[in-house]
């Protein structure tokens, strides 16, 4: 039985009723056992509940003690069911409930977990910045952001992740309202991807000028094919299992602009135009530069970027050239000497099909072309030695490359590795930025950022284990990798709002909020929990001053 105040339209007045519930049938309905009352006002309103109240404890012991049954226990009385525990969760205490720090020993209390407090409040912090609400419900928002920082903690499966949050951050989510989650997450990953292109684009008030973009691969545990996992060619050499493509955008600064994903047999060159395509109709790219490496550097992808009126930079197949331009390349009198950062270069600049190709040498790069090539070549001497029979070389590449066969015997060919030589410490690069806006310098420059593209990937992969990929419903791999991209997001713009004030690297920050953590103690009578902070590190603190945030280093009463 419950109480119920039923009102009328355009009346004041209220009838409160005693009220059941009923099943009959299979259906439940609600009996009217007892009018209470017509209330005017609230005063009136809260003594008729009280009277109700009373109503119900009498209703309650006349079946009781008139059960046609009988019962073993002697009859009960009103004042024993008023002092029954009512069914339900305990009421929650309030503060003023709660006996202050300042009257609790050490002796009345022990500790009863810890729990990392800096990644809530840090990455946490920037994670609101960028993605607060975008999901329609707020548990959804809640066990989301729960998600993307365990990633950002401990990058595990779902399952693990659930186990994480209640060891290490004292928050418990139900794995199926997780998955539930990932669903929502599946449903809006075109608005997440928007998001995260206006909050970059917002730092950067003349707009978004370079655009790095690179291809990956992220495989499965997994051999089963279909619209999303196939066999190609992996870069992780997991030629085993299925895998995804993943493209990746972002801006000079490292910071993401938008990324895809296609079939695991999709080639390279076909990503660039199809990911182009995609993010036209979600947000603007106008006025960009494509910085990308020789990978992209087919003629139906320049082609495409010209008619769409982009710049584009990209690295040069310097040795697949016509002849005639390999020899200008080769001819040291078409370079002129140039000190680009703080390293002394030559730079020379060739005409090839409309565009501009700007060759530099480096020496540190003609090194390590060296060196790479006297470890092949050692290799190659090594097993010759041993048995130069042709047929043990046939397969491999890298040894026919400097190889020749004369009479079933594999020997070194000196003619391959002296032209191979002459190539050492040249660098093509080919773009239709006009000299009269950018000069090579400039050029050079812009594309030696696409280690920022690289280094995203290792983020990705590594620091926040995007793969292997566990999941096999398309929908709820796009959801994962849209999760990796939240916390890959999260990390990226936290840690340019550090280095605003303090280079610390990512690995550095994550190691910190992670070792910012509190001890959270019981009292042993009354149950109550107290939070005490532990220590907070110089670096932590520069962290959070980076991002104005303060911590509390003060025993207080803990509320979860």
């Amino acid at each position: 039985m419950f109480i119920r105040a039923k009102s009328t339209p355009n009346s004041p007045r209220k009838s409160i009723q005693i009220v059941e519930s009923i099943r009959k049938n299979g259906k439940v309905s609600q009996k009217i056992v007892r009018h209470v009352g017509i209330a005017t006002d609230e005063a009136e309103e809260k003594m008729l509940r009280a009277l109700g109240e009373e109503i119900i404890t009498k209703i309650t012991v006349e079946r009781i003690n008139n059960d046609p049954n009988g019962s073993l226990f002697p009859p009960i009385t009103a004042n024993e069911i008023k002092n029954c525990k009512k069914p339900g969760r305990p009421k929650k205490k309030a503060i003023s409930d709660i006996l202050p720090t300042s009257q609790v020993s050490l002796d009345d209390i022990v500790e009863k977990t810890r729990v990392i407090e800096g990644v809530h409040d840090v990455a946490g912090a920037v994670y609101d910045d960028l993605y607060a609400r975008v999901l329609k419900s707020s548990k959804s928002n809640r066990i989301l952001k729960d998600i993307v920082m365990a990633r950002i903690a401990n990058p595990s499966s779902k399952l693990r992740a659930q186990s994480a949050l209640l060891k290490q951050f004292n928050i418990n989510h139900k794995i199926d309202a997780i998955y539930r989650m990932m669903d929502n997450v599946h449903s809006n990953i075109d608005r997440i991807k928007s998001k995260t292109f206006k909050k970059t684009k917002s730092l950067f008030p003349e707009g978004v000028d370079v655009l790095l973009f690179d291809v990956t691969t992220l495989y499965f545990e997994s051999t089963a094919v279909d619209e999303l996992r196939n066999y190609g060619y992996s870069k992780d050499h997991r030629f085993n299992t299925t895998q995804l493509v993943l493209a990746l955008a972002t801006n000079s600064a490292g910071l993401p602009i938008g990324y895809e994903l296609f079939e695991g047999n999709k080639a390279e060159v076909k990503t660039l135009i199809a990911a182009i395509e995609s993010w036209n109709k979600l947000f603007s790219i106008r006025d960009v530069c494509f910085v990308g490496d020789r990978a992209m550097m087919s003629k139906q992808n320049i082609e495409l970027l010209k008619r769409r009126g982009y710049k584009y930079i990209i690295a040069a197949k310097l040795r697949s050239m016509p002849s005639k331009i390999k020899e200008q390349i080769k001819d040291e009198n078409n370079y002129r000497v140039e000190v680009i950062g703080e390293e002394l270069t030559w730079t020379g600049e060739f005409s090839y099909n409309d565009s501009r190709l700007v060759v530099n040498y480096r020496k540190k790069r003609a090194l390590k072309d060296f060196s790479d090539r006297k470890k092949i070549l050692d290799k190659i001497e090594k097993k010759l030695s041993e048995n130069n029979n042709a047929k043990n070389f046939i397969t491999n590449n890298g040894v026919k490359k400097y190889t020749v066969i004369n009479n079933a015997i594999t020997q070194l060919d000196e003619e391959k590795i002296a032209s191979d030589a002459k190539w050492d410490g040249l660098h093509g690069i080919i773009t239709n930025i006009p000299e009269s806006e950018a000069k090579a310098a400039s050029i050079i420059a812009r594309y030696a950022s696409l280690w920022r593209i690289e280094e995203s990937f290792r983020i990705n992969k590594h620091t926040l284990k995007m793969r292997p990929i566990f999941h096999w419903k398309p929908e709820r791999i796009k959801a994962h990798i849209a999760i990796c991209y939240m916390a890959f997001s999260t990390l990226r713009h936290l840690e340019y709002r550090v280095q605003l004030r303090q280079k610390i690297s990512i690995t550095t920050i994550i190691d910190e909020l992670l070792n910012t953590q509190s001890s959270i103690y019981v009292h042993k009578v009354t149950k109550d929990l107290y939070r005490v902070p532990g220590r907070f590190s110089n670096i932590a603190n520069k962290i959070y001053r980076a991002l104005d945030l303060q911590r509390s280093m003060d025993a207080e009463i803990y509320l979860p």
